[in-house]
C-alpha cells in the first residue's frame, strides 16, 4: 500500500508541476525549491514510524501548502486534497465526510482552479477507497489467520494431550498385562512347581525306609511337573497373538499410513479364514501390496486404493485396484518384476490390469507358502 499511495503523489506532483509550468511559462526559480521541499516532507512522513509524529508532519505540510499557495503560486493548493485524505484517515472512517471535508478548500478558491482542484479531488478521493476496502481485507484476513492460527494450537494441545493419553493408557494396559501374566504364573505354574519340588523333597527323604512311599510321592511330581507344564503352554499360546491377526494387522497399519503420508483415500476388507494364510504368504501379500500402492501415488494419479484380501477354495487372491488412469497397455517396471519373481517363489502369479484403473491380482495357491 504504501507504493500504491507513493505512486498516487506522484501522479498528482508531476501534474502539478505541468499545470503550473504551462499556465505561468515564465515561472520563478524558486518554484522548483518549493516543489522540492513538498517532495522531501512526504518521503519524511513515509519514513518515520511515529503515528504521531506523522500527524504533526501532515498538519505542518498542509500549512506550507497554505503558504506556498497564497504567497508563491495558487496551483500549490491543488495538492491540498492528498494531504488532507492522510490526515482525516487517522481520524475519521466515514469516506463521505473525508471527502466533504477535502471539497471545502473550494469555496475559496479562484474560478480558473475549481475544476483541477475537483478532478485531483475525486482522483485521490477514488484511490483512498480503493485503499481503505483493501485494507479493511487486509485486516479481515489477518484477523481470520489469527483465529485460524488460535484453533490451530489449540487442535495441537488438544492432539498432545490425546497423543499424551493414549501413551499413558497403552503403557496401563502393558501393566495390566504383565500384572495378570505374573499372577497367572504365581498362581498357576508357581504352585505347580512349588509342589513338584516338595513332593520330589519328601521322596529323597523317605527313598531309604520306604521305597514305595518315595515311588508314591515322585510319581505325584511327575503329574505336577506336567500340568506345570501344560499350564506354561496354555499361557504362553495366550499370550501370542494368532498369526492372521499379526499379517491382517499389520498389512492394514501399513496401507493407512501409507495413504495418510500420499494424501490417497485407502480401503482393506478381507474375506475367508485368515488362519490358513502362512507367515511367507503375508509377506509376499504386504510387499506386493505396498510396491502397488507406490505405484498408485506415483503414476496412476490415482485418489482412492481399495485393498482386497480372500480366502478361496485353493487360492489366496490379494488384489489392489485404485480409481486412477489406468493404461491401455502395461509395460513391466521393476516394482512389477519384483513382485512376480517374489509371487513365483510359492508358486504364485500376478497379473495387471489397466482398463479401469489400475489393478494388481495377487494369486498364491494355499499350499504354496507350507
Amino acid at each position: 500500500m504504501e507504493l500504491w499511495t507513493v505512486g498516487n503523489k506522484t501522479i498528482v506532483w508531476l501534474y502539478v508541476i505541468a499545470l503550473t509550468y504551462f499556465t505561468h511559462p515564465a515561472a520563478e526559480r524558486l518554484l522548483v525549491l518549493y516543489f522540492l521541499l513538498y517532495l522531501a516532507m512526504n518521503l519524511v512522513i513515509h519514513i518515520v514510524k511515529s503515528a504521531r509524529l506523522k500527524q504533526g508532519l501532515i498538519v505542518s505540510m498542509i500549512a506550507y501548502l497554505l503558504l506556498c499557495g497564497a504567497y508563491a503560486k495558487p496551483e500549490f493548493l491543488l495538492l491540498l486534497p492528498l494531504t488532507f485524505f492522510e490526515l482525516v484517515s487517522f481520524f475519521i472512517r466515514d469516506r463521505r465526510v473525508a471527502l466533504v471535508l477535502v471539497l471545502a478548500p473550494m469555496l475559496f478558491m479562484t474560478q480558473s482552479l475549481l475544476v483541477h482542484y475537483g478532478f485531483i479531488a475525486a482522483f485521490v478521493f477514488f484511490n483512498y477507497a480503493m485503499v481503505k476496502r483493501y485494507m479493511e481485507r487486509v485486516n479481515l484476513q489477518e484477523d481470520e489467520l489469527e483465529r485460524a492460527r488460535l484453533r490451530q494450537q489449540r487442535l495441537d494441545r488438544q492432539l498432545n494431550g490425546n497423543a499424551e493419553y493414549a501413551q499413558a493408557s497403552e503403557y496401563l494396559v502393558k501393566l495390566e498385562e504383565r500384572n495378570r501374566v505374573a499372577q497367572e504364573i504365581h498362581d498357576g505354574i508357581g504352585h505347580a512347581i512349588t509342589g513338584g519340588l516338595i513332593q520330589m523333597e519328601a521322596a529323597r527323604l523317605t527313598l531309604r525306609r520306604d521305597p514305595k512311599a518315595a515311588e508314591a510321592l515322585l510319581s505325584n511330581a511327575i503329574a505336577i511337573s506336567k500340568d506345570g507344564i501344560e499350564q506354561i503352554r496354555r499361557t504362553l499360546k495366550d499370550l501370542k497373538p494368532p498369526v492372521e491377526q499379526l499379517g491382517l494387522s499389520r498389512l492394514r497399519y501399513a496401507v493407512e499410513a501409507y495413504g495418510s503420508r500420499s494424501e490417497l483415500l485407502t480401503t482393506v476388507v478381507h474375506e475367508g479364514n485368515m488362519e490358513t494364510i502362512t507367515p511367507i504368504q503375508w509377506k509376499i501379500i504386504h510387499e506386493n501390496v505396498m510396491e502397488a500402492l507406490t505405484n498408485a501415488a506415483k503414476y496412476a494419479r490415482a485418489s482412492a486404493v481399495h485393498v482386497e484380501i480372500r480366502v478361496l477354495n485353493r487360492f489366496i487372491k490379494a488384489v489392489v485396484a485404485d480409481n486412477g488412469q489406468g493404461a491401455d497397455k502395461i509395460v513391466k517396471g521393476m516394482g512389477l518384476i519384483g513382485m512376480e519373481e517374489r509371487t513365483a517363489a510359492v508358486n504364485g502369479t500376478v497379473t495387471a490390469d489397466g482398463a479401469h484403473g489400475f489393478v494388481v491380482t495377487t494369486l498364491i495357491p494355499r499350499t504354496g507358502g507350507s
